[in-house]
């Protein structure tokens, strides 16, 4: 792949496909009152009018303007302050400098504080917002009427044509966002996203209501764990760190302290910039599970479960009956605060028998345990109605619902992962049920060579909720691939269609196998094949580039699937080299293109949790005198244990053939095969054939990972657990996904079918969908010396 030089972008500029040459000599053939020239034929027909002391920005308003059009057009527009107009050139005002009326003009509209007016007369042009970046906008709208256009973070994603003479219509535009808050991203270690965030108009006011921990424990819980032990959870008899004890009334007179003192200090805090609207003070649990199980804390809890999530009672109530403590604790001098929390995991229900005052309450929607493959009203997805279920639950209980919804695949390396027929159903919906604005959970956008263009799509969507999603997509192929436009826009429609219509919904990479087969695949390389030729003949190189950073998103999902078919088929020496590839591809595009960053932010740790383990674990059985003895095949008899039974009853004997077994497959999920909401104990069971000639040798049953917990017999024999402790513990947690083996010497009849049982116990969710045992599993002969890549254990009866 060709390695990206900013310089050289900054040095070509095109008019993709003739349209900026065609608008600009459209415009100068209309009558000269249809347009104004701001660059006439390389030379500033323009000034840029600044207040005496502009906002910043409203400086940067006027810094984006010189810099675009210096780079569209060679000229570089002057810049003065309000009332030193410059004769004979068409004045530019900005902000504070242009017309103060403007704002009623724009009121009209909405009042959000980031809406604008663009004003062009004969005259002179008028950028006035109702804030300074509400005048940044505007600058911004300009911009994109002279064809400029911000695709992705950095050089390689900015497009700019190039002309001598520009102009701009005569008009009056005026314009406000669907959304107060609209993905906001960037900070200080984050510039270029940070930069192309306002490009694309995203940002706003306020932030996304709650978080994760309650002040002032959060951030000092060992500090307080030492002093005050009672304010944490009691479990299993023992105070833990994890959550707190909410009935305890000094843990609750200590929180209404801190927010006392809070709101004293800053009367709008958690408000973020916006104004006219009371407080609130973003809390929550901490993330996971740990919950207090004291006689009052417990004495809350409502009789019904959480959805989707780990099974176990709703906490909504207990936490909803804190909040209330502290915002009675609060009423004396703050009666208008409100508390903010996510709508999340086990507190995804609203409250059963405590009251809220929606007045006093604002949530994220933030369900983490749904399909993040399928978008609302999608037919083949079993959660399509959870969306709207969740907005219509809560409107009862919150004044204001926000979303905090996944737009990406969490804990996926990076591999392809539209959402563009996600995106152009569920914002116009949020539009419709009340969402306040939209804060995406995992953090900033990555993985920009996979999941654009749902990036820009999603940006033009949080701005207007209306647009003309194709329009989107036809814009984005045209200016970002230029000559290879029509098959790069056949590729993304056949990604994109590819997990829209794919009954599959486990989380992190598990499907993409089932959604990207190999016929899929295929189809995807012509599409590419043929970008690349027509970009190829181009003059400039960026389009090339560009078509070859979405190749390099291809070739990743292409070694990922390549592992995962060699792996399936025990040729395991063949899934190491896949995984080279795969790794070789992932360290490409991270080395060769500063930004942004194109694949996931946390590529090296997913590949390492769900994908590397595995490959060495699998290798390494094979290698360095190992020898693979019989591969088990992936289908198993099964049955689900919910009740424990299963011990009992003696299904872990190789004579128990009656019973209520059928079958299931180990290399798809338990998502695929009915099982997506099953947690509990199961039983797997199969006879394999061993050899006579093992005789004499040391013998191991190796796994490649098991969701969550396992312990595993042969012929009768208990041979191990994953887990620690010796007997099954319901309680105890292995490590799903982390291959393990166990000694069978003693307990396999070499020569003779030997039956292998499996009880495994799904504790939580590991990832969406999944269960049980997890990939190939194997006797295998260990050499002399054997190394420790997983826990071995003798066993016993």
């Amino acid at each position: 792949m060709m390695k990206f030089s900013e310089g050289l972008f900054c040095k070509w500029r095109h008019v993709t496909v003739g349209l900026m040459i065609l608008l600009s000599s459209l415009l100068l053939s209309l009558p000269a009152s249809a347009h104004v020239v701001l660059v006439d034929r390389g030379e500033p027909a323009a000034v840029i009018v600044l207040p005496e002391e502009p906002a910043e920005p409203e400086q940067q308003a006027a810094e984006e303007l010189v810099e675009h059009i210096r780079l569209m057009s060679g000229a570089r527009l002057p810049v003065t302050a309000a009332g030193e107009v410059l004769e004979g050139l068409l004045p530019i005002f900005i902000g504070a400098a242009a017309d103060d009326a403007l704002e009623n003009l724009i009121r009209e509209q909405g009042d959000d504080s980031w809406s604008f007016a663009l004003i062009v007369e004969a005259d002179g042009i008028q950028l006035r917002g109702l804030s300074p970046e509400g005048t940044r906008t505007a600058a911004y709208e300009l911009l994109e009427q002279l064809g400029v256009r911000w695709f992705m973070p950095g050089e390689i994603g900015r497009e700019i044509p190039e002309t001598q003479t520009l102009t701009l219509a005569i008009q009056r535009t005026v314009q406000s966002p669907s959304f107060q808050l609209r993905f906001p991203i960037g900070g200080r270690n984050q510039p270029h996203l940070e930069t192309w965030s306002r490009r694309a108009r995203l940002g706003g006011v306020g932030r996304r209501a709650g978080g994760h921990g309650i002040a002032p424990i959060q951030g000092r819980a060992r500090a307080y764990f030492e002093s005050n032990p009672e304010f944490f959870a009691l479990i299993g008899g023992e105070r833990r760190r994890r959550q707190l004890c909410l009935t305890n009334p000094e843990l609750i007179e200590v929180v209404v302290a801190h927010y006392r003192d809070v709101l004293r200090r800053d009367p709008e805090t958690g408000l973020a910039g916006r104004t006219g609207v009371p407080p609130i003070l973003h809390m929550g649990p901490n993330d996971g599970g740990g919950y207090c199980e004291c006689t009052d804390c417990t004495a809350l809890d409502p009789p019904r479960t959480t959805p989707l999530a780990t099974p176990g009672t709703s906490m909504t109530d207990r936490y909803v009956w804190f909040f209330n403590r502290l915002l009675e604790g609060l009423d004396d001098e703050f009666p208008d605060a409100r508390v903010a929390f996510y709508v999340y995991a086990r507190h995804l229900l609203p409250p059963l028998n405590q009251p809220m005052d929606p007045k006093r309450y604002a949530v994220s929607i933030t369900p983490i345990h749904a399909c993040r493959l399928h978008g609302p009203n999608n037919p083949v997805c079993p959660e399509s109605n959870v969306f709207t279920w969740l907005y219509e639950a809560w409107e009862p209980y919150a004044g204001e619902r926000w979303d905090q919804g996944y737009f990406y695949n969490l804990a996926c390396p990076g591999f392809p992962f539209s959402t563009v027929h996600r995106l152009r159903e569920e914002i116009p919906l949020g539009k419709r049920l009340g969402t306040a604005g939209w804060a995406p959970g995992g953090g900033p956008p990555s993985a920009w060579a996979s999941h654009n263009p749902s990036y820009y799509v999603m940006s033009r969507l949080m701005w207007d909720h209306t647009a003309d999603v194709d329009a989107i997509l036809d814009d984005f192929s045209r200016n970002y691939y230029g000559p290879a436009a029509e098959p790069m826009a056949e590729y993304h429609t056949l990604m994109d269609a590819a997990i829209r219509d794919a009954d599959h919904h486990t989380g992190s990479s598990w499907d993409m196998p089932h959604i990207y087969p190999s016929a899929v695949r295929e189809s995807a390389r012509r599409h590419i094949a043929q970008a690349e030729t027509l970009a190829a003949a181009s003059d400039h190189e960026r389009f090339a580039v560009r078509v070859a950073i979405t190749r390099g998103s291809l070739d990743f999902l292409d070694a990922y699937c390549d592992i995962i078919d060699r792996r399936n088929r025990h040729d395991f020496i063949a899934e190491k080299e896949a995984f080279d590839r795969l790794w070789a591809i992932r360290n490409m595009l991270v080395e060769d293109y500063e930004f942004p960053m194109l694949v996931g932010w946390h590529s090296e740790t997913f590949i390492r949790a769900f994908i590397s383990g595995i490959t060495e674990a699998n290798v390494a059985r094979v290698t360095d005198g190992n020898e693979l003895i019989a591969p088990f095949r992936h289908e198993w008899q099964f049955q689900t244990d919910p009740e424990n039974w299963g011990r009992y009853i003696g299904l872990h004997k190789p004579d128990s053939e009656g019973g209520n077994w059928r079958t299931i497959r180990t290399d798809t999920s338990w998502s695929n095969q009915g099982l997506r909401y099953y947690f509990g104990q199961a039983w797997y069971r199969q006879t394999v054939d061993v050899p006579a000639e093992i005789e004499g040798r040391r013998i191991m049953i190796g796994f490649s990972g098991v969701d969550r917990t396992a312990e595993v017999w042969v012929n009768g024999h208990w041979v191990g657990a994953n887990h620690d402790g010796v007997e099954f513990d319901l309680d105890a947690h292995g490590s799903a996904f982390v291959p393990f083996a166990f000694d069978v010497t003693d307990a396999i009849r070499p020569g003779e079918p030997n039956t292998v049982t499996v009880r495994t116990y799904r504790t939580g969710t590991s990832e969406l969908g999944t269960g049980g045992i997890i990939g190939p599993v194997m006797f295998y002969a260990a050499a002399a010396i054997f190394g420790d890549d997983s826990k071995v254990d003798k066993g016993k009866d």
